[in-house]
């Protein structure tokens, strides 16, 4: 693999607080050159697995036990709708069928990827990835906040790790840092976490503290979607503390902060950010009063970096575009809502959108002048930023320079008012954000991709697009990013479901949804009508949820994938342990299974142990021979440990 010309590396090594050693490499610059189109993503870096192994286990080790061939591997993502769960040995992730929908790969492609060959010995990571054999993490973190970001390619076959930058049209000045990677090889997932948090965490999360311990609140998506209009949001405003919703239960009856979000619809067109006064006649500001007079947070949903080519406002502004080389906008995506199917208005393929070029300062005064009006006029303290990953995608900037140069100066400006001219907090969630760029910016951030109010979507299944809508992927990207969980983010797992009407998740789905939400993130969500609360079946979840929650307050959970869709949970304390799984099929679970991945994680003999029952019904499992628990698909199962 060809490499950067004139890279210097230096080496430190030190230790986290818990005794894990790491090791970081800084790369930079000696002269200075420019990524070409022949090498868009240079690469900086060629490990060997057992080389880095042997930084902490020593190079006389004996490496059989981490075979190249049987690691479970973990890569991140590129953006929140990328796969961000792990993979086991001799897996790969899903090859997206492109053919059928080509633009759908902007939301999985880190822009400028060379093709390469798919493989189950080839595997990608962005940012933050690890190889995991058992209890035992070796991990390679991407540490330098004002660098490219970085791609990583894993060959099985070979035990290779090669690390390259987007970089593309970036001129680096001599001496100047290429990337930091901080390298480390934790015991079990506690000390993977610990490590993560001393590398990630500072004051970022203080920006957060208005909302709680636990941000939580109502948005209108998931259940209206963009069928929104000005009656149907009062209506859910004014019933939220009323009916006896899971927000009411949680939230508002604990006195704790609510965000009130209202999500896509509010606007004239996607791009032409003015109110739609024929669904909100008396404009937002009108509603954030509203909201306040409650004493709820007001939130709102704006896509700040895309745009619909058949706007009124981007045909005024079409010189604002981001375009190739030979002049024509950038596709950023493909929505059925936000582009033409052909003709005038559509200067690329059906139903495609584009985005903005962030190197014109007068696209930064446009973004600039969005949020003043989002705040300090309307009144939003909430502000959803969505594909926020258009902000990277590669083209002939007016300016020139590498994406990441300007994506990173549109974020400051976009998160820069953090507390309103009425001395009132903001706070800003990412979501379809490009992970390393982004996580200085957005503390408060979704990890994963959309949540749906059914299982799965069986058509975007037979394309195997790891970013559909889809509750099953959305648990998997949320367990799969459980460890940065307060430190490289608060983690957003979008929202969990309760109603009945319009949805087919089952009891058990629904709980496991909950779950998941709960024990391995930082943000709770809720998208059901609050003026349509059905009470009956739907009251008595929302009082199980709400009781599973008090019973689990407090206790930190760990996970470790056993098999495809099936993980062991266990608590730091050790009173807790369990089973989740989302696969198809049920899964047997022994106690002897518990106790032995307990004793790896924890350091403990868990011999004598009984496990008693904290959730689960005699549908969910039943005891086999005594021992054995069979645990349905879908389904959670937690035990406490005496």
């Amino acid at each position: 693999m060809e490499k950067i010309a004139n890279i210097a590396r230096a080496k430190t090594n030190g230790s986290f607080s818990n005794n894990v050693a790491f090791v970081n490499f800084e790369y930079s610059a000696q002269n200075l050159f420019t990524a070409d189109g022949k090498n868009p993503q240079p690469c900086f870096e060629n490990f060997s697995i057992n080389q880095l192994l042997g930084e902490f286990l020593g190079s006389d080790a004996d490496f059989s036990s981490y075979n190249a061939q049987n690691f479970s591997f973990m890569g991140t993502g590129w953006q929140s709708w990328d796969a961000g769960w792990e993979v086991q040995p001799g897996e790969a992730y899903p090859k997206y069928r492109r053919a059928l929908i080509p633009a759908f790969a902007k939301y999985i492609d880190v822009p400028c990827t060379p093709k390469e060959k798919y493989s189950p010995d080839f595997l990608q990571g962005k940012f933050i990835i690890y190889l995991r054999w058992g209890s035992r993490y070796l991990v390679i973190a991407s540490a330098g906040k004002n660098t490219a970001p970085v791609r990583y390619t894993v060959n099985r076959a070979d035990s290779s790790i090669n690390c390259f930058v987007y970089a593309k049209n970036k001129t680096y000045q001599p001496c100047e840092t290429v990337a930091k990677l901080c390298v480390f090889f934790a015991p079990n997932f506690f000390a993977l976490k610990q490590c993560i948090f001393e590398l990630f965490h500072d004051s970022r999360f203080d920006d957060l503290s208005f909302l709680g311990e636990r941000c939580g609140g109502w948005e209108s998506w998931y259940n209206h979607y963009n069928k929104i209009d000005q009656n149907l949001i009062l209506e859910d405003l004014e019933a939220l503390g009323k009916t006896e919703n899971f927000i009411k239960l949680s939230y508002i009856d604990q006195n704790k902060p609510v965000v009130f979000q209202i999500d896509d619809g509010w606007q004239q067109a996607t791009g032409q950010w003015e109110i739609n006064t024929e669904r909100f006649p008396d404009g937002l500001k009108s509603i954030t009063d509203k909201i306040r007079a409650k004493g709820y947070v007001p939130g709102l949903w704006i896509a700040p970096f895309i745009c619909d080519y058949r706007a009124d406002f981007v045909q005024q502004h079409k010189d604002w575009l981001l375009r190739d080389k030979k002049g024509k906008p950038v596709p950023a995506g493909f929505n059925f809502a936000w582009g033409a199917r052909g003709g005038k208005y559509q200067p690329a393929k059906a139903f495609n959108y584009f985005c903005w070029d962030l190197s014109k300062p007068e696209v930064i005064d446009f973004v600039d002048g969005l949020m003043e009006k989002l705040v300090n006029q309307w009144g939003f303290g909430y502000i959803k930023l969505d594909f926020l990953f258009a902000g990277m995608l590669d083209g002939a900037f007016a300016s020139g320079g590498a994406a990441f140069e300007h994506y990173k100066k549109a974020m400051e400006v976009l998160t820069r008012r953090k507390i309103a001219k009425d001395g009132s907090r903001v706070a800003y969630l990412g979501c379809g954000m490009p992970f390393e760029a982004s996580y200085q910016y957005l503390p408060l951030s979704r990890i994963g991709t959309d949540t749906k109010e059914h299982w799965d979507s069986k058509d975007m299944k037979m394309l195997d697009f790891c970013g559909r809508p889809s509750a099953w992927i959305n648990m998997k990207d949320t367990l799969g990013h459980a460890f940065w969980n307060g430190a490289v983010f608060c983690n957003d797992p979008d929202v969990i479901f309760v109603r009945e009407e319009n949805c087919s998740l089952n009891i058990e789905e629904k709980l496991t949804i909950a779950l998941v939400n709960y024990i391995f993130a930082g943000q709770m969500m809720y998208s059901d009508d609050p003026a349509k609360f059905a009470g009956g079946g739907e009251a008595e979840l929302n009082k199980k949820i709400v009781e599973l929650y008090k019973n689990l307050e407090g206790v930190e959970f760990g996970l470790r994938n056993i098999e495809k869709d099936v993980y062991i949970i266990f608590s730091k304390d050790a009173n807790y342990c369990g089973c989740i799984n989302l696969s198809d099929a049920e899964f047997p679970v022994s106690s002897g299974d518990l106790r032995a991945i307990m004793a790896e994680e924890l350091d403990k003999n868990f011999a004598e142990n009984n496990f008693e029952l904290v959730h689960g019904s005699a549908g969910v499992f039943e005891a086999v021979d005594g021992d054995t628990f069979i645990v349905s698909a879908h389904a959670t199962t937690i035990f406490s440990v005496r």
